[in-house]
């Protein structure tokens, strides 16, 4: 499903934010990328679909490796990849239903994406997708309207409309109460449960991580640090996953 080898990225061209980093995703997995701020969590998302372009390194999606893949291709690409961002990325005058309809963009030609034309079974997918994340007496609300929760539901539809094999979050649940974390955190468990996608998770609350992680990479200082199955996930490992100043040479890790 996903392979990244050796991952590397310099944004000054001398302080690393990554360094040699490996792992792999199983598909109907949820993943979760813990460690510090700063430690390189959201850069190897954003590596993955090449919204930014690292340095060295392998990103290998369905045996392609993204880094190779030019404008067009990317793009194809991407469309099997939804993402989830921490402040939504919605356009908040628009409707909940115009939003998840934004998902399929990237399958139509420029004519019909800059008009917004959508077919009466794109449309009503869209509603199916709203009515699969709890929102279908949301569908014609205006996004600005509606609860931080909700927005991120309305971003989990959206990504669904890509019929994706994998979803990256980014940091989904820093915005919220711990009812609409719940909320969301479960939706996204059983889309991999349930749908068979991969869903890789970047999240601070190690709590969350073991009620609903298969998977843990623990990262620190650009480095990964722990690659096991959640019940491999004890408080010395975490420690050594959040040791600021940790010797990384020295630290076991545990391969998946």
């Amino acid at each position: 499903m996903l392979t990244v080898n050796h991952l590397a990225k310099s944004y000054d061209g001398e302080k690393k934010s990554l360094t040699d980093v490996s792992f792999s995703i199983r598909p109907g997995e949820v993943t979760v990328i813990i460690g510090p701020s700063g430690a390189g969590k959201t850069t190897i998302l954003r590596s993955i679909n090449q919204l930014i372009r690292d340095d060295d390194g392998e990103i290998l999606f369905d045996d392609t490796n993204m880094r190779d893949l030019n404008r067009a291709q990317l793009r194809r690409a991407r469309c099997r990849i939804g993402m989830i961002f921490q402040n939504y990325n919605l356009i908040e005058p628009l409707t909940a239903i115009e939003n998840v309809l934004h998902g399929c963009l990237g399958t139509k030609s420029n004519l019909t994406g800059i008009f917004s034309i959508y077919s009466n079974q794109e449309k009503e997918e869209a509603l199916k997708l709203l009515q699969k994340v709890g929102l279908e007496d949301f569908a014609y609300q205006q996004c600005r309207n509606l609860s931080g929760g909700q927005k991120q539901r309305v971003g989990i539809a959206r990504a669904l409309m890509q019929h994706p094999k994998i979803i990256l979050c980014d940091e989904p649940i820093a915005s919220l109460d711990p009812r609409s974390t719940i909320t969301v955190m479960d939706i996204l468990r059983d889309l991999a449960i349930n749908d068979g996608i991969s869903v890789l998770i970047n999240l601070h609350q190690v709590d969350i991580a073991r009620n609903y992680a298969d998977h843990v990479i623990g990262i620190n200082n650009g480095q990964v640090v722990f690659d096991d199955r959640i019940a491999a996930l004890s408080d010395t490992a975490i420690a050594r996953i959040y040791q600021k100043d940790a010797n990384l040479e020295g630290s076991a890790i545990h391969e998946f």
